[in-house]
């Protein structure tokens, strides 16, 4: 868009040029002096003030605005040669020679303009140079020929000043032509439309104005002068408005093909015929024609040598192209693998169904942290967290639901704030990592936070399942500056509040349990080096009939040999579980204790019932339930006198293949025993599906079976729910004569705790027995 300046500047060009037109028609020579300066100092003008916007148009431009001032000189010069100098006319010839020199400033203009279009091609440029020189020369003999011829001075040979800017006229020509050979008919009609008509319309001008001075004759003529005026207006206002408009586009690329380079060959031939012509006719000498015919040859040896070198940029660009399509490809297959392993890590990384990190990614989690927090001196928190009451789901809603139910946590966790990093480890467990701790507010909140999560309600369809979480809290550095040690730590918090009363809670790591792993730990190395058969021992507790005092059956524990003899069958047999000892171990418990008891029946005539307690794994292991078959035929223990003794907890989460493997046992003859009964909440359901004989009543209860009437009452109710199911009652852990004395008031008389013997070896169980009854 125009600027006000810009207005101004071609509002009084076109005045002074009216003006300048009218003192040259009316022949007013000192106006005519005075106002073609004024006219082409306004274009000169325009141009300088456009500096700042020339952009690519800058150098061109600037040998455009540098010609237009040397003639804008030379009309000052002019004018005070006319007008103002003592001796009018004195300084002529200089000012006559300074007219010939814009010519040369515009050629230099269009041949910048030229080559800094066709920059990124030498081809091009070569072409440009060669043809424009070729048919400037070429036309610059023939013309001139024909301006001596048509001026009748053959005898007077024109000066060579003169005669170069006359061959500069036509070289603006040939590059006028050349420009308009490279752009489309509505480019030319645009932006380099007035401009190139002022170049080229300067120099045909110029042509009659270089021979006529070269040949000794005044060139002066005012409608010539008029005509110069107005070819430099159109070069300055094109100019502008090309660079107001900000027009820019691309020439069109010369065809360097085969055909187009014959069909160059043929012009040739035949401007070469016209110049043989020429000479015969004797317009030109034989020097002359020679001189055009080497300058013809020289530009066809040059066109071929440019249709080869193109040849070859083409077969270059060619491979080029295809080298890039083929490093394209590559990069788009770089690119899929790249996606692709981008997506195997994703998928090695997260559990697919919650979409949380998993464990292998839990251990990368923790080691970078562990050293952004030893470099930070910052803490962080594991939250070792595990469901409860989930495997319910599964078993009576299907997989399906049990998969809803785990995405939904899932998306619980996912849904936390940045600080909280989530991840699966398995099953229904799952880790929370909390970054950022700087009090011990900040743990507590966020154990309150993941309780409340598990703890509301999930609702799929119309299901309602209430489920919670048992969840264990170590924090780094105060528990552990090891990662996996406090991973270790969380885990057993987390395993310290399974074991409470209250499951739906959460416990923080503390020393107590430092010397609880401790102890764990040291179990371990003993079971996994252990030998069954060699390294372990069995102890019997006797059940008695307290009415009569008769020992009628005896529950055996596993107990390791040694130093160790002291640890519980609650803390061994769950090591061992995770040891992979429990198959072997449970083998060898019922072959032992069958080999004993049949020893004892034998011995002393009795008929003992023998307990023995089962693990899960236990329950789906064939050769277990195999070789209770095999040992009971071996050492011949009736069928009904074998007790297997189930935990509470498992009832509450088996499968249903495992209570079918219950109720088999049941079917074939083995008594079940369910123990703890009343310490947890219970499925009643079970007890009549799964053919329960005994239920033996939790230890809390009989604790406080004769302190609290609560307990009594609820001991009552189990007492008649038992009898009317046609279950026996037993208690075991029965310490005081006072608990033994309330319990039998209320009709349990099978007992087992240590009021009556604690868990003896078997050659002190054997003295006991020898006795044949018990009294307290």
């Amino acid at each position: 868009m125009l600027k006000r300046r810009e207005k101004v500047l071609l509002y009084s060009i076109i005045v002074s040029f009216v003006v300048y037109l009218f003192s040259t028609m009316l022949g007013n020579d000192f106006f005519i002096d005075m106002f073609s300066p004024i006219t082409v100092g306004l274009v000169l003008i325009l141009l300088v003030s456009e500096i700042g916007r020339l952009g690519q148009f800058k150098w061109s431009t600037v040998a455009m605005a540098t010609g237009i001032f040397i003639w804008f000189v030379a009309d000052i010069l002019f004018l005070i040669n006319d007008f103002f100098l003592p001796t009018p006319g004195a300084i002529t010839e200089f000012v006559e020679d300074l007219y010939l020199f814009p010519d040369a400033f515009f050629a230099i203009c269009i041949s910048v303009y030229m080559i800094s279009k066709l920059i990124d091609s030498r081809i091009e440029i070569a072409f440009l140079l060669s043809n424009s020189l070729c048919f400037a020369i070429s036309l610059f003999v023939v013309i001139l020929r024909f301006h001596i011829y048509a001026a009748g001075v053959e005898s007077r040979n024109p000066h060579w000043k003169e005669l170069i800017f006359f061959f500069v006229s036509f070289f603006i020509m040939m590059m006028c032509f050349e420009l308009v050979m490279h752009l489309e008919p509505r480019q030319i009609l645009r932006g380099p439309f007035c401009t190139t008509i002022g170049i080229f319309g300067y120099a045909v001008l110029d042509i009659e104005y270089d021979f006529l001075r070269s040949i000794g004759l005044d060139a002066e003529n005012d409608i010539t002068n008029l005509l110069y005026v107005l070819c430099m207006i159109l070069m300055g206002v094109g100019t502008t408005f090309q660079i107001i408009n900000k027009y820019d586009y691309k020439f069109k690329r010369r065809d360097f093909s085969k055909e187009a380079t014959t069909k160059r060959f043929v012009f040739i031939v035949l401007m070469i015929a016209f110049d043989i012509v020429l000479v015969a006719t004797e317009f030109l000498t034989q020097t002359l024609g020679t001189y055009i015919i080497i300058t013809l040859l020289s530009y066809l040896i040059t066109n071929y040598v440019l249709h080869a070198q193109f040849l070859s940029e083409e077969l270059l660009k060619n491979q080029q192209e295809q080298n890039t399509i083929l490093e394209e490809r590559i990069q788009e297959k770089t690119k899929d693998l790249e996606s692709a392993n981008e997506r195997l890590n994703v998928i090695s990384i997260t559990d697919m169904l919650t979409g949380l990190l998993n464990r292998r990614s839990a251990t990368e989690f923790l080691e970078k942290k562990h050293k952004e927090c030893d470099e930070e001196k910052s803490k962080f928190a594991v939250f070792c967290t595990d469901l409860n009451h989930f495997k319910p789901v599964n078993d009576t809603y299907g997989h399906e639901m049990g998969d809803r139910v785990l995405k939904e946590i899932g998306s619980r966790l996912n849904s936390l704030p940045a600080e909280y990093t989530s991840f699966r480890m398995g099953g229904d467990e799952f880790l929370v990592v909390l970054s950022g701790i700087t009090e011990q507010t900040d743990l507590k909140n966020a154990a309150d936070s993941l309780r409340e999560l598990f703890n509301t309600p999930i609702i799929l369809d119309k299901y309602i399942f209430n489920l919670s979480a048992s969840i264990g809290i170590a924090v780094y550095p105060d528990d552990s500056d090891d990662w996996t040690q406090l991973l270790n730590y969380g885990d057993n918090a987390m395993y310290e509040v399974k074991k409470s009363g209250n499951k739906d809670d959460y416990k923080f790591f503390d020393a107590r349990m430092v010397q609880a792993l401790a102890r764990k730990q040291l179990i371990r190395m003993a079971v996994e080096h252990a030998d069954v058969s060699r390294d372990f021992f069995l102890h019997y507790q006797p059940q008695v009939e307290t009415e009569s005092g008769d020992i009628i059956g005896v529950e055996v524990f596993p107990r390791l040999m040694g130093e160790l003899e002291i640890v519980s069958p609650t803390e061994l047999i769950p090591i061992a579980e995770e040891c992979g000892l429990l198959p072997s171990l449970g083998i060898w418990i019922v072959r032992q204790s069958f080999k004993t008891i049949s020893e004892f029946n034998s011995k002393y005539n009795t008929e003992l019932a023998l307990t023995i307690n089962l693990s899960t794994q236990q329950l789906i292991d064939a050769e277990f339930i195999e070789e209770l078959e095999r040992s009971r035929e071996e050492f011949d223990i009736k069928i009904e006198k074998i007790i297997l003794d189930i935990s509470t907890d498992f009832m509450m989460g088996s499968t249903n293949s495992s209570r079918d493997t219950l109720e088999a046992f049941h079917n074939y003859g083995f008594r079940l025993s369910l123990n703890d009964f009343g310490g947890t909440s219970i499925n009643l359901k079970y007890l009549m599906n799964c053919g329960i004989n005994y239920i033996k009543l939790s230890r809390d209860l009989i604790q406080k079976i004769d302190i609290d009437d609560g307990v009594r009452i609820l001991v009552e109710s189990i007492v008649g729910f038992a009898k009317a199911m046609n279950i026996t009652v037993a208690a075991v852990g029965v310490e005081t004569g006072r608990q033994c004395q309330t319990l039998s008031e209320m009709g349990i008389t099978k007992m087992q705790g240590y009021l009556i013997s604690k868990p003896l070896k078997q050659d002190e169980f054997e003295k006991l027995l020898a006795k044949g009854k018990i009294t307290w």
